[in-house]
This record gives C-alpha cells, structure tokens and sequence, in this order.
C-alpha cells in the first residue's frame, strides 16, 4: 500500500512538473498578434503535423476511407492538443486562438476576429444594395431604433420608402446566405463601431443628458453592462418591454445598448478568459433574480406564492 502512495505521489509530482514546464514554456512563447500561433514554427508546418496526426491515427484503427466532414471532426480535437503542445498555451488562450482562426478552420467567421479588408475583397455578397453598404444599413437601423424617423432618414439617405423596403429586404437575405456568417458578423461589428455616415450622424436622436451618462457608464462598467442585460431580462419575463423598461429608467434606447452589447461580446472574444466571463454571467443572474423580485413584487407577487402544497 506504502509503495503504491508513493508511486502515486510520484506521478502527481512528475504531472505537477510536466504542467510547471508547460505554463513556463506559455509564458516564454512569442504568439503572432494576427493569428496567434507560436512565431517559433511555420504554420505550415503546423498544418502538416495536424494531417500526420490524423493519417496515422486514422491508420492505427484502420479507418483509411473517412469522408471529407468525418476527416474535418478529427481536425479539432487533433489541432487543438498539438497547439497547447507545441506552445504550452492554457485553455483561454487555445480558445482565443482558435476564435482567430476560425475562418480558416470551419469557415465560420467570429466577432471581434473578423477582418474586414479580406471579407469585403471580391465578395459580390457584400457589395452595396441601391447605394446602401452593410455598414450605411446597419447605421439606418441604429437611426431607426433611436427613434429618428423614417422620413428623416430616409431625406438624408436619399432614398425612398420603396428602396428602403427593398434593402432592407435584400440584406437580411444576403445574411441567410451566406455560410461563412461574415456579413452578420460585420454588421455586428458595425453596429459596435456606431455610425459613420455623416449624413446618418447629422440626425440627431433625443437622448437625456442622464441617458447619454448612463450610456457611457455602459460602455465603461462591466458591472453595470451586466446588471441592465440581467434587468432587461427580467422585465421580458414579467411581460414588460425589457428595452423600453430600460429606455424609460436609464434613458438608453435600443440601439445604443445593442451598440455596446456588440463591444463587450468583442472584447470578451478578444480576450477570452473563462473565470471572468463565469464571473460577470453569475453577477448577472445575481442581478436578474434581483429585478425578478422586483417586478414581482410591482406586480403583486408571483402566482406561485399563493399556492400551497
């Protein structure tokens, strides 16, 4: 029994080792800011390694006639465990590299990771729809949601009733076709830019000077981002307008806090870190059941509360 604790013991030390080993060599490993992958290897190289692996462990269980979707599942898991080998990255930072690369690895784009220059070079999708561009639209909606008028709008845009209902028909059906989800994302990420336009940025939305502070404490204050989305909840599940309840007490309108949801979702996947984000998703619900008893309490209790078993 002694000799089996103390080979136990042995094997924790040598696992503690082998993992001290690993966070140094994370530590000491330089990540290209673009891909971040190790700048010690070829990510050619990489690539080339992530095949052999598979072809020979395809090969160990004789299965030599996958199809092209069976051979791409054997990539994640593959690319995943020779990534943390060869830079000794933890779980956070394989996650923000894999957020990187997710282009290139499933084709499927990812906030925040998404370059627009290479998105919108040759891609017939993202060409402007009656002079609107994804981002003139996404600036539209914003306008929209602010409470700016059509008929303003649509003065400084140049453009009628007829073409708006076209456009605004024409882009949510190029979203749905395309399988890459960049034009979703980059409306995403426009929408977390703000408005460009000039023209958009001349009409001016009717906010408070008390909307306008809790708008920047918004943007500024993860805590407080957190309480107002739990909040918001709440008050859809109460039967309330969640984005008017927020408009009518902190005087921040729809789009704006879809505006600064859109940054915080970016810089989460920018930088991942998975005690943060189970942090800040407990503080809202923390929050979430706080305005629940709220609501409840306004509107006289839940029914449940009367029942008696």
């Amino acid at each position: 029994m002694f000799n089996d604790l103390l080979g136990n013991n042995e094997d924790n030390n040598q696992s503690t080792e082998n993992q001290n080993h690993d966070d140094n060599m994370y530590h000491e490993t330089e990540f290209d800011p673009e891909t971040l992958h190790g700048t010690h290897y070829d990510v050619a190289d990489f690539d080339a390694e992530v095949e052999r692996r598979i072809d020979a462990e395809l090969a160990r269980r004789g299965e030599t006639n996958v199809s092209k979707d069976e051979r791409a599942n054997w990539h994640f898991n593959i690319r995943r465990t020779l990534y943390q080998e060869w830079t000794g990255a933890d779980s956070d930072q394989t996650v923000r590299w894999e957020h990187a690369n997710s282009m290139k690895n499933t084709g499927i784009a990812t906030s925040g990771y998404l370059n627009e220059e290479k998105a919108t070079t040759d891609n017939p999708l993202l060409e402007p729809i009656h002079g609107i561009s994804l981002r003139d639209y996404a600036g539209i909606a914003m306008k929209m949601t602010q409470g700016v008028s059509e008929e303003e709008i649509f003065k400084a845009m140049g453009i009628d009733k007829t073409i708006w209902d076209e456009v605004n028909t024409a882009w949510p059906n190029r979203m749905a076709q395309d399988t890459t989800y960049s034009i979703t994302v980059l409306y995403g990420q426009y929408f977390a830019d703000g408005i460009q336009n000039p023209k958009l940025l001349a009409l001016q939305a009717n906010v408070s000077e008390g909307g306008n502070a809790n708008l920047e404490k918004l943007k500024n204050d993860v805590y407080f981002y957190h309480e107002l989305t739990g909040a918001r909840q709440a008050a859809y599940e109460y039967g309330l307008d969640g984005a008017q309840w927020i408009l009518d007490n902190f005087g921040i309108n729809l789009a704006d806090f879809q505006s600064v949801a859109m940054q915080h979702m970016t810089a989460r996947n920018k930088d991942w870190n998975s005690e943060d984000i189970l942090h800040y998703n407990n503080y809202q619900q923390e929050k979430q059941a706080e305005y629940a008893a709220k609501f409840a309490a306004e509107q006289g209790g839940n029914l449940a509360d009367d029942v008696e078993f």
